[in-house]
C-alpha cells in the first residue's frame, strides 16, 4: 500500500511541519484541538441514546458522539505531526481506549432496535471507526502501549469481522452511498489489520462495489446530490485505490469509461462560484473536503475541474479524506478552477445546467423514485450573484419521520410544493412506481415531458421547454388538464418578493409574462424552515412561495422570462 507507506515516514510529517502550503491545515487542526480536545471525552448517554426511537430526534446523541470521533482523528494527525509532544500522544491513547469501551460504534438511527443488545451492528460510522482505528495502528502502532494495539485488535474483530462474517448485511446489495463507505472502510480496515480475513470477503466486497458504479447511469449523475457523492465516491476511491496496491496493480477498480463520468459528476453542477443545483437531500451550499477533491484530481487527472477555493474545506470529521489532504497535495492544483461558460446535458438521468457570466440555471427531469427522493421532476433552479434566487431549498433536520414514507413527502423541502414546479388542480406531484419523464436538448432547448408524475388522470398533457438566452431563460408549459381544472406556477425563493402589474421581482431577478397570453392572480405564502440555508438544523430563513394562478386556461400553454 505505496501512498500509506508514504505516509509512515515520518520525516513526511515533520516536512508539513514547516511546509507553508500546510500552513492553514495547521491551523485548522489547531481550532479542531481547542473544539473537540479540550476537557473530559463525553460520555455515552442512554436517555440520549434511545431519544431517536422514542421521538425521532437524532441531533442530541450524535453531537457527543462525533466530539469522541473528531477528538479522536485530531489526535491521529497531530501525533504524527508533532511526535514530541506527549500531552496529544497521551489524549490519543485515551480516547482510543474510551471508543473501544463505548456500547456501539453505530448510530441509533441506523439500528434496527434498541431493545436488545447489540453493538455489533455494521452502518455507516461503525465501519468508518474501523478504518482509522486499523490506521491509527498501522502509523502509530510502535509507539502505542501494547494493551492499546491488543485493543484496537480486539475490537475491530468483535465489532467487524465476526459480523461481516456471521451474515450478509442489507448494504452490500443497495446501490448507494451505503455500499461503498460500508464496504470500503471494512476493505481498508482489513487489509490493514486481516488480510486472512479481507481475502474471504474480498469477492463480497468487490460486488458491492459493483453494485454501487450499477446504481449509476452512463451520465455519471448522482441521484442522492452532489454531498452524498462525495461520500460514496469517496469510500469507493478510498478501496479501490488500496485494494490497487494490494493486488500489486491485478485489481483496478478505478479506470473505468463510467467511472471517468462519475469522477466529473461534480464540475456539471454548479451553477455559478459556490452554487450548485441542490437536488436531494442537499443544502443551498456545499462544501467539499479538500482531501477528497486532491485524490480525486491525483487519479483523474484533467477530467476533473477544481471546484472553487470557497467550497473547498478540512474536515476532520471524514479521516480518510483529511488524510488525503496530506498525501495527495500538488500546488498545481491550487490555482485552477471552473470554467466561466458552460452546458452540460446529463441525458440518463435527464439533468441540464449552464452557466454563464449573467447567470445560471439548472433543471431535472428523472422521476420520483431516487435514493434520498424529493418530488422535484421539472424543477429548476436560477442563481445570479453567486446565490440561488429562484431555488431548491435542499434537505430538512434528519429525523426518524423525515425517512418514514408516508410522513416524508408532508415536509415542504422534499413535497413538490417546496419546488418550482407546477400545481396541477390544486394538486401535487406523486411517488408513482416506474413513472419517469422524458427529456430532449436540441437547438439549445431543454425540454421535460412530465405528465405522468402527478398521477392525474385530467392531465392529458405538461411539457416544460427551458429556453436559456443571454441574460435570461424563457420557461414554458404546455399542458392539456380535461374539464374543470386549474394550473398554478410555483416559485420558490429564500428572498421576499415584489409583485407589481405582472412582474416579480425577486433579489434582482425580474420574472415576467405577456398578459395579453394569460390573465393570472398571485398569491405568495410564507413557511419558515427548520434548517437554514446553510445547512444549520436550527429554525432558518422564511421561505416565499409564490403561486402564480393562471386564470384562462383554455390555451393550454403559458410562458414566462426569468431575466437576470
Amino acid at each position: 500500500m505505496s501512498i500509506l507507506n508514504k505516509s509512515y515516514d515520518k520525516s513526511i510529517w515533520q516536512e508539513y511541519r514547516t511546509n507553508p502550503d500546510f500552513k492553514e491545515t495547521l491551523e485548522y487542526l489547531d481550532s479542531c484541538y481547542e473544539k473537540f480536545c479540550i476537557g473530559e471525552i463525553p460520555a455515552t448517554k442512554f436517555s440520549e441514546f434511545r431519544l431517536f426511537k422514542d421521538v425521532g430526534d437524532r441531533t442530541t446523541y450524535q453531537k457527543s458522539f462525533f466530539i469522541r470521533q473528531h477528538r479522536l482523528f485530531t489526535c491521529i494527525f497531530l501525533s504524527l505531526i508533532y511526535p514530541e509532544r506527549e500531552d496529544y500522544f497521551k489524549l490519543l491513547q485515551d480516547t482510543i481506549f474510551e471508543m473501544c469501551d463505548q456500547y456501539v460504534w453505530a448510530l441509533p438511527a441506523h439500528m434496527p432496535s434498541i431493545e436488545v443488545n447489540n453493538n455489533c451492528e455494521l452502518d455507516l460510522d461503525a465501519t468508518t471507526m474501523s478504518m482509522p482505528l486499523a490506521i491509527a495502528k498501522y502509523l502509530l502502532g510502535d509507539r502505542f502501549h501494547p494493551l492499546i494495539n491488543a485493543r484496537i485488535d480486539a475490537e475491530i474483530d468483535r465489532r467487524l469481522v465476526k459480523p461481516l462474517l456471521s451474515q450478509r448485511w442489507h448494504w452490500e446489495f443497495r446501490a448507494n452511498n451505503w455500499t461503498t463507505v460500508c464496504a470500503g472502510a471494512s476493505g481498508c480496515a482489513l487489509m490493514l489489520n486481516r488480510p486472512d480475513v479481507f481475502e474471504l470477503v474480498k469477492d463480497r466486497l468487490n460486488r458491492g462495489m459493483q453494485e454501487y458504479v450499477n446504481g449509476y447511469k452512463d451520465d455519471g449523475v448522482c441521484v442522492e446530490g452532489a454531498g452524498y457523492w462525495s461520500y460514496g465516491f469517496g469510500y469507493y476511491l478510498e478501496y479501490a485505490d488500496m485494494l490497487y496496491d494490494y493486488t500489486n496493480g491485478r485489481e483496478d477498480l478505478l479506470h473505468t469509461e463510467k467511472n471517468n463520468n462519475i469522477a466529473a459528476f461534480l464540475q456539471k453542477l454548479f451553477l455559478d462560484e459556490n452554487v450548485v443545483a441542490s437536488y436531494g437531500d442537499m443544502g443551498m451550499t456545499l462544501s467539499i473536503s479538500l482531501g477528497y477533491i486532491y485524490k480525486l484530481k491525483s487519479i483523474y487527472g484533467d477530467i476533473v475541474e477544481m471546484p472553487p477555493k470557497d467550497i473547498l474545506i478540512h474536515d476532520i470529521h471524514y479521516f480518510p479524506f483529511m488524510l488525503n489532504e496530506f498525501l495527495y497535495y500538488k500546488k498545481e492544483y491550487v490555482n485552477t478552477g471552473l470554467s466561466k461558460n458552460a452546458t452540460y446535458y446529463m441525458a440518463d438521468e435527464g439533468w441540464f445546467v449552464t452557466r454563464t457570466p449573467y447567470y445560471g440555471f439548472g433543471a431535472r427531469g428523472g422521476w420520483n423514485g431516487d435514493s434520498h427522493n424529493h418530488n422535484d421532476v421539472g424543477s429548476f433552479i436560477f442563481s445570479k450573484n453567486n446565490r440561488q434566487v429562484l431555488c431548491d431549498i435542499g434537505l430538512r433536520p434528519y429525523t426518524r419521520q423525515y425517512f418514514e414514507h408516508e410522513i416524508r413527502y408532508t415536509f415542504l423541502e422534499a413535497s413538490s410544493r417546496g419546488h418550482n414546479c407546477p400545481i396541477i388542480n390544486g394538486e401535487y406531484q406523486k411517488n408513482i412506481p416506474g413513472a419517469r419523464s422524458k427529456t430532449s436538448y436540441e437547438n439549445g432547448v431543454f425540454t421535460i415531458d412530465f405528465a405522468n408524475i402527478y398521477g392525474i388522470d385530467a392531465l392529458k398533457k405538461l411539457v416544460r421547454t427551458c429556453k436559456p438566452c443571454d441574460k435570461s431563460v424563457e420557461i414554458t408549459d404546455e399542458f392539456i388538464i380535461e374539464g374543470e381544472g386549474s394550473f398554478t406556477e410555483r416559485l420558490i425563493s429564500v428572498v421576499k418578493p415584489e409583485i407589481s402589474d405582472g412582474r416579480i421581482t425577486v433579489d434582482g431577478v425580474t420574472v415576467t409574462y405577456d398578459p395579453s397570453k394569460a390573465t393570472c392572480d398571485y398569491i405568495v405564502d410564507t413557511h419558515t424552515l427548520e434548517v437554514d440555508v446553510n445547512g444549520n438544523t436550527t429554525k432558518g430563513s422564511d421561505v416565499y412561495c409564490i403561486n402564480i394562478n393562471v386564470k384562462d386556461i383554455k390555451y393550454g400553454k403559458f410562458t414566462f422570462t426569468v431575466e437576470a
